[in-house]
């Protein structure tokens, strides 16, 4: 757990790390960089005119930038060489790129990630299909049998299945018989363990409705090996899978987020992030670092959305300017940012009791 919550704060911190190198690059003064949330515990150090705090709640951290927040009416009676520091001073454009920075940071990582794996492990290459068990059902003839989720179907005593159709044929034509299966654990690149072991079980007859026979679900997926190059290959072609694995991520979640019901029912808080980390942690570093990139662009993708108080929201507001006027729009912001906070506060909430109780 200790590990899921270090590479969260990391991940987080990274992003706040895009917003503070736009800020630097267009001359805007970055006030704070804090490492977790307020309250501050103490300041580290001073550099230039940049404190950098430690803060009492350990979770990722912020940037504070001068004039972010504040009315800019207020910053009117400052010196024209020190307003112009300010990030309301700044050009539209500049402060949408600031803005985005953290997306950028986070796509980024995912994309150095998932290119590191595969300039470790090869270029995937896809041959034929295999039964995986998707999900088990508690106390069904396959959870007694030891079945568990992730375990591939890797032989049958007196048959061959290939595709989850092939398997629930021949589970159903075996309904109350003994019926030996061979299974191995499907591992985190994608490629099947070499320990196998031999699983018995007796199919139901008349299984509860929705459970099936065994009481798992299946689904056919590739078969997976790795194609190796040389060192001074590998970093190219991995960052080229790096970019394919990106760009197949980036399109699954906003496909997610936008479908009401499809986010609804994927959504996941804090115990459901950990508890997947957890899992990737004991299942080595392949795992770990592609839930690193996984997460970090999750955080981009959904730090987009035109929600007050997020990255998105915030632009969108920058882009309301060109039609109602600057000095209205920062006279609402504050406000509209702290209701975006309080629904992004309940939906935290929200999701950590459904993650917590609901499983």
């Amino acid at each position: 757990m200790i590990v899921t919550i270090i590479v969260l704060s990391l991940l987080v911190l990274l992003h706040e790390l895009g917003h503070f190198l736009i800020a630097k690059l267009f001359g805007i003064k970055v006030e704070e960089f804090g490492i977790g949330l307020p309250p501050k515990a103490m300041t580290i150090t001073r550099l230039g005119e940049t404190e950098y705090t430690l803060n009492w709640l350990p979770i990722g951290g912020f940037v504070r930038l001068m004039g972010e927040t504040e009315d800019p009416t207020l910053f009117q009676r400052l010196n024209p060489a020190t307003r112009s520091r300010a990030f309301f001073a700044k050009p539209a454009w500049q402060r949408t790129l600031v803005l985005l920075a953290g997306v950028t940071m986070n796509i980024l990582i995912g994309i150095v990630l998932f290119s590191v794996i595969y300039a470790r492990l090869g270029v995937p290459q896809y041959a034929g299909s295999q039964v995986v068990v998707a999900d088990v059902v508690r106390g069904t003839p396959a959870d007694l049998a030891g079945l568990k989720q992730g375990d591939v179907v890797t032989g049958i005593a007196d048959g061959a299945a290939t595709t989850a159709d092939q398997f629930v044929r021949y589970v159903n034509a075996h309904k109350g018989q003994l019926t030996t299966f061979y299974v191995a654990p499907l591992l985190a690149d994608g490629t099947v363990s070499p320990s196998s072991k031999q699983v018995q079980v007796i199919p139901r007859e008349n299984p509860p409705a929705g459970q099936g026979a065994l009481g798992v679900s299946v689904e056919s997926l590739p078969i997976v090996t790795y194609k190796h190059f040389p060192w001074y290959q590998a970093p190219f072609y991995g960052t080229v899978e790096g970019l394919k694995e990106t760009y197949g991520w980036t399109v699954m979640f906003i496909g997610i987020l936008s479908h009401p019901k499809e986010l609804l029912s994927n959504v996941g808080g804090p115990v459901k992030v950990v508890q997947v980390g957890s899992q990737a942690v004991a299942e080595g570093w392949v795992a770990l670092l592609r839930f690193a990139a996984i997460i970090s662009l999750n955080l981009g993708i959904f730090n987009l959305l035109p929600i007050p108080a997020l990255d998105g929201g915030r632009v969108a507001m920058v882009i309301l300017e060109k039609f109602i006027g600057r000095k209205r729009v920062a006279k609402v912001e504050g406000y509209v940012n702290a209701v975006g906070m309080g629904f992004l506060i309940l939906l935290l909430v929200a999701v950590t009791v459904k993650d917590v109780f609901f499983g």
